[in-house]
């Protein structure tokens, strides 16, 4: 889920979901300057083909007819409007097929990029995602406003499991924004690799803010630190961010608890061993909590808490 841009803090990429058409998935076995780079060390399987191939067919005949509840919801807005299409990945539900192609490639080529992170091979991610494309900012507003009273309203777009509501025409004006699709797909990678297993709230977050980032450099062929905005409202202490469980209703909150939850997660991937990151996440997952697992996994590297807490203070970029 990704907030809209706070008046206290102005982050470009918090605007209405928009994918810059610009960013397009690097050919099948590039491995020239272009090639992104696994972060976590593993060697980089073929990226997905630059045209997604877009097979367009009736609900009736998709693979998978059962979207969650709000999936349903979506699909109840003029139902006569929605078209349907599967990708290798992805069932879409969209107006038109321009917006959806767009859709395709960029959200193919996030699944395989983050799935690659994380070390997942295809069989940990192999049913298919539901993705909602909304091109009109009125019908978004009106499929929120069916969700009821439950925090919604400040977002941009959003995932709910491995489900994606995506609004790519908000009254921000046109085009598409790819770090937004970025992150919501990470949600979606996520909740199929990780099946079952709920992550916290800091983490979840924060791992899908640099992911979206990750992911357009990657694209772009150049360095992951080079898309890392300055977080000027990274102010949330990590006993309090650790303790957050549930989106906060104030927007100043909502671009606090994204700024600091990147903050925390880039500062383990810039700081130290970037191929440990997994073990982190499966030590966060045991329950071992943010001290603890920090301390376990990077050992070596963090002599105790309250020293990796200066250190963290200290980190700006």
């Amino acid at each position: 889920m990704r907030p809209l841009t706070s008046s206290r803090f102005p982050i470009p990429d918090f605007r209405l979901l928009m994918l810059a058409a610009s960013c397009v998935p690097i050919a099948v076995g590039a491995q020239g300057p272009g090639a992104p780079r696994p972060i976590f060390g593993q060697p980089v399987a073929s990226a997905p083909p630059r045209e997604v191939k877009l097979v367009e067919k009736p609900f009736a005949a998709l693979s998978d007819q059962e979207p969650n509840e709000k999936g349903k919801l979506a699909l109840g807005i003029a139902p006569e409007k929605w078209k349907h299409a599967e990708t290798e990945n992805f069932i879409l539900h969209f107006r038109r097929v321009t917006e959806a192609q767009k859709v395709a490639r960029e959200v193919e080529y996030n699944l395989w990029y983050v799935a690659t992170q994380l070390g997942a091979t295809k069989d940990r991610y192999a049913k298919r995602s539901h993705v909602f494309i909304f091109e009109d900012d009125v019908e978004w507003t009106k499929f929120k406003g069916l969700l009821g009273p439950n925090g919604l309203a400040w977002s941009a777009s959003f995932a709910v499991g491995d489900q994606l509501f995506l609004n790519v025409r908000g009254s921000n004006g046109g085009g598409f924004e790819s770090q937004t699709l970025a992150h919501e797909t990470t949600h979606a990678v996520v909740a199929r690799v990780f099946r079952g297993r709920r992550w916290p709230l800091w983490l979840n977050e924060g791992f899908a803010e640099y992911m979206g980032g990750a992911s357009v450099a990657a694209r772009k062929g150049q360095s992951t630190r080079r898309f890392q905005r300055a977080l000027s409202g990274a102010e949330v202490p990590l006993a309090k961010l650790e303790a957050t469980t549930v989106y906060p209703m104030d927007p100043v909150e909502v671009g606090q608890l994204y700024q600091s939850s990147e903050k925390f997660v880039r500062f383990l991937m810039n700081e130290l061993p970037k191929d440990r990151f997994v073990k982190f996440i499966d030590a966060v997952l045991d329950g071992k909590g943010m001290e603890k697992a920090v301390l376990e996994v990077y050992a070596d590297k963090v002599n105790d808490w309250d020293s990796f807490l200066r250190r963290y203070e200290r980190f700006v970029k």
